[in-house]
């Protein structure tokens, strides 16, 4: 699904009515609908606040409270605006609600009623998309007031206050429980913290033509759904067997760590597939044997035990030909000896590769590193490991994660999976994909091998790298939903995802079934 800016969705509209034929008032008609019905099936409201300023976030906000009303729910306007004030198709649906309906104008803070802290729903129709710059003044207020009240909020198309362009935003606006967006998310909507702002986010088909919704913007930006990646779903032959599905070969462990290799193999063999060697030190071969049942333990000599070093090299090449995927990095600690080892591997192994953790860490100082490979290949970093290879502050990363992400893939040439809540995957070429999956389960330690081992066995399945980033980040978030909601978040642990990955495969192929699609 596409993600557009302010600007692409007003083109879109202004296609569909000046060259498409699509009026207005049918799309705004349409819009309130899409609000009056998310109300309707989901709030169960007795007493509605419509709270409205004077543009077609207005409109739509006319529009629902028409609807609400007529459906027998207790309605009531709160206007920011007088009826001078409001113009074009939006002055059409205001002159269609009920005369019967209660309307309350507010023109500064003494005039906000009691009663908006008193309804049990608020429908934020106040500002749209085309804010920019700080609320202040009476709507400031206003939104203060929605955010004091204990009711449910539906913002219409995005909660007032928040820039539909931002990036990055932590300042006033409404925070609503769902919010019904039009056509298609804006940008200033997936990313957090603006996120959470927003509440479920319900995208509201109302007739745009869909060759305008799929059709390639400016901003190359795309959500990570469901929908959007069940078509990635590698295809399982009836005839196949462990080779069919591929090898991963994971490089991962030292003292202390053996549980990143472990996470690592589990994920990648609950990925689908066929096969999963884990190269560590000899000396954690005991240890790795125990927690693993199906993945392969294969024990090598290094000089210091325990510690991977280069005389791994030669064996973990041998048997990287015969893979189709490698991991490399989790665990493996941050000894002179084992980055040596990892900037060797990473510039001669030709399988597609995901680079994770250590494997990371052992180009601190050595960005430049990064463009030995010719091969396909995927970093997983989180914002402070992207930070350090980019020597710069955890927080820059963070405030701008989509510009980042683009300019590092691009500068790099490499699939970029910046991770963190909505985790950003960069294309080379300059495509955005931003994922609408995950919880604070995931905000453990050993969630990111979880993700490496995931991608690494969509790799070796034979995904292109973009779809088995895209696919491993949307999976691994949504376990972490199912984890979360099995053991609840705070006690949810990375192999209580792990052992949720089955349920989340089992809900996109039932999405790929119905659209007749073989898995």
């Amino acid at each position: 699904m596409r993600i557009v800016t302010c600007n692409e969705m007003r083109q879109i509209d202004r296609i569909a009515i000046e060259e498409r034929g699509i009026p207005g008032l049918t799309l705004m008609e349409r819009a309130g609908q899409a609000v009056a019905n998310l109300i309707i099936s989901r709030v169960f409201p007795r007493k509605v606040a419509v709270v409205t300023g004077k543009g077609n976030n207005a409109g739509d906000g006319f529009v629902a409270a028409r609807l609400l009303s007529r459906a027998g729910f207790g309605v009531t306007l709160l206007m920011l605006a007088d009826e001078t004030e409001i113009s074009g198709d939006a002055l059409t649906n205001f002159r269609a609600l009920p005369p019967e309906m209660p309307r309350v104008s507010c023109k500064e803070l003494s005039q906000i009623p009691p009663w908006l802290y008193k309804v049990d729903c608020i429908v934020d129709a106040v500002l749209g998309t085309g804010i920019k710059g700080e609320i202040k003044g009476l709507y400031a207020d206003v939104i203060r007031a929605i955010n004091r009240s204990a009711a449910r909020v539906v913002a219409v198309d995005i909660p007032s206050g928040l820039p539909g362009d931002a990036v990055y935003f932590d300042s006033l606006c409404v925070k609503a429980d769902y919010t019904v967006t039009m056509g298609l998310p804006k940008l200033g909507m997936v990313q957090h913290p603006a996120a959470a702002f927003c509440g479920e986010v319900i995208v509201a088909s109302i007739g745009f033509p869909e060759d305008l919704l799929q059709a390639p913007t400016s901003s190359r930006c795309n959500l990570l759904t469901s929908e959007t990646v069940a078509p990635y779903l590698p295809f399982r032959p009836p005839d196949g067997h462990k080779g069919t599905f591929g090898t991963v070969l994971i490089v991962a462990g030292s003292p202390g760590m053996t549980g990143a290799a472990s996470m690592t193999a589990l994920a990648a063999a609950r990925s689908g597939a066929g096969l999963v060697f884990v190269a560590m030190p000899e000396k954690l071969a005991p240890i790795l044997e125990a927690k693993l049942t199906e993945p392969i333990t294969m024990p090598l000599v290094t000089e210091e035990q325990g510690i991977p070093d280069l005389n791994m090299h030669e064996k973990i090449m041998q048997k990287s030909e015969g893979a189709k995927a490698v991991a490399l990095g989790p665990g493996m600690g941050k000894a002179p000896q084992t980055r040596k080892l990892i900037r060797k591997l990473y510039a001669d192994i030709t399988a597609p590769l995901v680079l994770d953790a250590d494997g990371l860490n052992a180009f601190e100082n050595n960005c430049t590193g990064l463009k030995n490979r010719k091969a396909p290949t995927v970093l997983t970093p989180h914002p402070g490991e992207l930070a350090r290879l980019l020597n710069k502050k955890a927080s820059e990363i963070r405030e701008n994660r989509i510009s980042v992400a683009r300019d590092f893939a691009t500068q790099y040439n490499v699939i970029l999976a910046l991770k963190g809540a909505s985790t950003v995957v960069a294309n080379p070429d300059g495509e955005i994909f931003i994922n609408s999956s995950g919880n604070t389960a995931l905000s453990k330690g050993g969630s990111g091998d979880v993700l490496t081992g995931l991608i690494a066995g969509f790799l070796a399945q034979g995904l292109h790298c973009m779809k088995a980033a895209g696919l491993g980040v949307f999976i691994h978030g949504m376990a972490g939903e199912i984890a979360g909601e099995r053991k609840t978040v705070r006690a949810a642990l990375p192999t209580d995802v792990i052992d949720a990955i089955p349920s989340v495969f089992k809900e996109l192929e039932d999405i790929s079934e119905k659209r007749g699609k073989r898995l």
